[in-house]
């Protein structure tokens, strides 16, 4: 075989083979776009989790997702003595927040306790 007819072959085989692909490639195309009309409009993404105004979980999680990176943002950001104090700042308004909380409760507790004011009313 001479090496004009090898490369003959060779080029054949090259062509059946991109044939072949291309083939495969309008096959693949025509059923995507068949099977296009059965996705929903959404996509196949779970409820709530798409880009229908980007809401993930319970309402408000996000904004608050938001604000910890704000935080955390702005924590990388100041120089160490400053971000000591803010944690300070934090830390006592965290205490403060808590003894509001216990106050409550022990105000609920002893609403509790207290037996309700009864008040006889004749019947007749």
């Amino acid at each position: 075989m001479s090496e004009h007819e090898s490369y003959e072959r060779l080029r054949a085989s090259l062509d059946d083979a991109y044939d072949q692909a291309d083939r495969l490639v309008r096959e693949a195309e025509e059923q995507a776009r068949a099977n296009a009309r059965d996705v929903p409009p959404a996509g196949w993404a779970a409820p709530g989790s798409g880009a229908e105004g980007e809401r993930r979980g319970p309402p408000g999680v996000a904004e608050l997702q938001a604000l910890a990176g704000l935080l955390d943002l702005a924590r990388q950001s100041v120089p160490p003595e400053l971000a000591r104090q803010v944690l300070d700042a934090l830390r006592q308004l965290l205490l403060a927040v808590r003894a509001l909380i216990d106050h409550y409760i022990e105000r609920l507790d002893r609403e509790r306790e207290m037996p309700p004011e009864v008040e006889d009313i004749p019947i007749q």
